[in-house]
């Protein structure tokens, strides 16, 4: 969990696009509801979490951004507060996370967007043996965050804006601890924005963007340790190898295509504690995936399958999310959380590093 502060730091305070940028705030109210994803965390399907957020915005209303990307691109940062309703088996938690949104003008008073967040929460009520074994969504104090939203927004004037939108929230560690069932709770929030600087949203797209050159490729090494069950702290490493190459499809939108090669100890350990037969630790996979580039941060989700995979152990399909932070032009330092189905298999932390 380190890896996400030290990723947000860097983001907060090189969050560039391109220069010139308008700051405003958000204030929002959410209701949600859990859902529970499989059987074994059927006593939370009738929580109904509730939360308020603060976001910290920047609009990069520069014309080569809106070049780029024909939106107007938006970052920032938002604390978010939940109940997560049944305060004995879930609690509470605080989340912070990062966020892009590319916004599209739909007519004169109406601004449409698509919100990417990824960030870290503290919750108080993760699972214990003793005191909360009835808690199977998270075991750790500190989790992973994700969230994607659909926003809506509808001007009121140039300063102030009502947003509704709906939210998918995700809460796990990513595999680092045992169990993690993971909580989601989708939802709806609503709430007012305000923009310290009139916001001109009438934008035009006057050049076609440069951002269209060849494919980047690049090569990544990322490490992770997990326990292998519910009642050990005892962790196993993983360590990877990654080729991937990207295409950009417009200023805040790419393609990503990845092979990867690992050697999974902590799946071998576990088939050795099942009295299985642990025929190899290592497997490989391709995947392929869209991102969204904004400055020098870069959120991507990709789906993908095992190429060689003897084990067999977990679902064939699997998918990745993943954070980066562009630290100059040819290294980036980044968060992977990969998983299969609802069950997440870990979280890496990853050092790129651009051939081309």
């Amino acid at each position: 969990m380190k890896a996400y502060f030290l990723i947000i730091l860097l983001a907060l305070s090189g969050f560039s696009v391109k220069a010139q940028k308008q700051l405003g705030y958000a204030i929002s109210a959410n209701s949600t509801a859990a859902f529970a994803q499989t059987n074994r965390v059927a006593n939370i399907k009738d929580a109904k979490p509730k939360g308020l957020q603060l976001e910290v915005f920047n609009i990069w209303n520069k014309q080569s951004n809106i070049d780029d990307c024909n939106c107007l691109p938006k970052s920032g940062v938002i604390f978010t507060y939940f109940d997560l309703d049944n305060s004995e088996l879930l609690g509470k938690a605080f989340a912070t996370s990062l966020f892009m949104e590319p916004q599209f003008k739909i007519t004169h008073k109406y601004i449409f967007g698509v919100k990417s967040q990824a960030g870290f929460v503290y919750a108080n009520k993760k699972f214990d043996p003793i005191s909360n074994p009835g808690n199977l969504t998270y075991s750790s104090n500190i989790s992973n965050y994700l969230a994607l939203g659909l926003t809506n927004y509808f001007l009121i004037n140039k300063n102030t804006a009502i947003n509704a939108s709906f939210i998918f929230n995700h809460i796990s560690n990513g595999g680092i601890k045992d169990p993690n069932n993971g909580l989601n709770f989708p939802g709806i929030n609503l709430g007012l924005t305000y923009f310290l600087d009139q916001v001109d949203f009438n934008y035009k797209r006057k050049n076609k963007s440069s951002l269209f050159s060849d494919p980047k490729y690049y090569i990544s090494t990322f490490f992770s340790a997990t326990t292998t069950r519910n009642l050990t702290s005892k962790k196993y490493p993983i360590f990877g190898l990654e080729f991937s190459r990207t295409k950009q499809l417009n200023g805040v939108l790419y393609h990503v295509a990845a092979l990867d090669f690992y050697q999974d100890q902590a799946l071998r350990q576990k088939l050795i504690q099942d009295g299985k037969l642990a025929k190899t630790q290592y497997r490989s996979g391709i995947s392929t995936g869209l991102g969204f580039k904004m400055g020098r941060v870069n959120f991507a989700s990709s789906i993908g399958t095992y190429l060689y995979d003897p084990i067999n152990y977990y679902h064939r399909i699997f998918h990745r999310h993943e954070i980066s932070y562009a630290i100059n032009e040819h290294w980036s330092l980044g968060i992977n959380l990969k998983a299969h189905t609802y069950i997440a298999n870990y979280t890496d932390i990853r050092l790129k590093y651009q051939l081309k």
